[in-house]
This record gives C-alpha cells, sequence and structure tokens, in this order.
C-alpha cells in the first residue's frame, strides 16, 4: 500500500517491526542517515550544507526529541525527495496507485511521528500516485507545533473531528471548532495549535499535492 524512494525502501539497520511514533521515527532517522551515507557526507558537512545546526540533524537521525517539519523539509528537498517519501511507511519499490484505498481504523493502526509538543502526526496512506495526501493530526491539551510553520507549493483543506484549534495562517489566527473547515493555499506557512488547555483536538486535512 505504502511506497517510498528506491534508496529508502529499507531501513538502515536492524528491522522495526513496531506500530508505535516511537518506530516511526526512529526509521525516519534511519531514512535520514542512510541518504547522508549513500551521499559520502559526514554529519557536520551535510548540516552545512543544507543551513542547519548539526546537533538538530544528530537529533532527527537519532531520534532525540519530536519531528520538525521544516528542517524534515530541508533534508527532503536537497535529497530531491518529498517529506512525504521520508514519513511514508516501508512496503516495496512500487509506486502504482491503488484504484481504491482504505485504511481501517487509521488512528489507531497508522504510525505516527511526535510534532511540536503534545500534537501526534499521522500520514494516512502514501503520496506515491495521488493528487492529494491525508493527514491525522491528534492534539493534547496545550499541543501545538506553531514553532514548526511550514510552507509548500499547493493547496491544504482540515476539518475539525473534535474539540478546538487554532489555524495560524502567517501572521494570522483563526479559530475552528468541531464541524468547522479550512481550505487555504499553503505557500503561506501555517500551523495548528489546541485552542484548549484541558481537552484533546482531532483534525482531519489533506495537502494538495503531496509535499
Amino acid at each position: 500500500m505504502f511506497a517510498t524512494d528506491e534508496r529508502l525502501t529499507e531501513p538502515f539497520g536492524e528491522p522495526q517491526t513496531s506500530r508505535s511514533n516511537d518506530a516511526s521515527s526512529v526509521i525516519l532517522g534511519q531514512r535520514v542517515r542512510r541518504l547522508r551515507i549513500q551521499a559520502g557526507v559526514g554529519l557536520r558537512e551535510l548540516a552545512r550544507e543544507i543551513g542547519i545546526s548539526a546537533s538538530s540533524l544528530s537529533d532527527l537521525e537519532n531520534d532525540r526529541g519530536g519531528v520538525s517539519l521544516n528542517r524534515l523539509q530541508i533534508v527532503a528537498q536537497h535529497f530531491g525527495l518529498h517529506i512525504t517519501d521520508l514519513l511514508a511507511e516501508v512496503d516495496g519499490p512500487d509506486e502504482r496507485a491503488e484504484a481504491i484505498e482504505i485504511i481501517r481504523q487509521c488512528a489507531t493502526t497508522v504510525p505516527g511521528v511526535q510534532r511540536g509538543r503534545g500534537v501526534r502526526y499521522q500520514l494516512l496512506g502514501s503520496g506515491h500516485g495521488h493528487a492529494i495526501q491525508p493527514a491525522l493530526l491528534t492534539f493534547e491539551p496545550g499541543g501545538s507545533y506553531e514553532d514548526d510553520m511550514i510552507s509548500h507549493a499547493g493547496e491544504e483543506f482540515a476539518y475539525v473531528l473534535l474539540g478546538e484549534v487554532e489555524l495560524l495562517f502567517g501572521s494570522e489566527v483563526h479559530r475552528l471548532s468541531q464541524g468547522d473547515m479550512a481550505r487555504y493555499r499553503s505557500e503561506t506557512p501555517h500551523a495548528f495549535r489546541n485552542a484548549s488547555s484541558v481537552g484533546i483536538a482531532l483534525v482531519i486535512g489533506a495537502a494538495i499535492p503531496p509535499w
């Protein structure tokens, strides 16, 4: 169901079998490390080339702290990949899109990564061969990734399944409640945060095209 760039089809080191957030983050770090090693560059050299600190790149490779999609975007673009290539599940090199894709109980069966503080970020299916990339965001009370605003070509929509969130769109702040939807151009830096310090929030969205 899920496909990646051929350089990413096998984890670096021992196979990962866990479906937990931690396992997904570990595999992500292994992919980034393998790309760097295959390019024949050291950690400090790559960090200098892409304009981030060596400590930030080391944190990404070694699964320390949450995942910054802003930094991950820089790494992916350097290697001619999409963020979705680095975050996707491993299932072989076949990139043909299925005519229909059904993911059962995706909130509990699809692995995710921690983004920002108190936010679980799950890509729902592979972006390869598709025009859209769905994602599910789960916010703990006070959860946010406002310090990891990101921009990319295309358009996104978001629908609030539960709770209340704030969409940070450039310098604007838009409060969304359960049942509300937003559609916006994704070239403007954007992020979400839970508007509540006591309740959880769930948002489902999609980026067009996958990025």
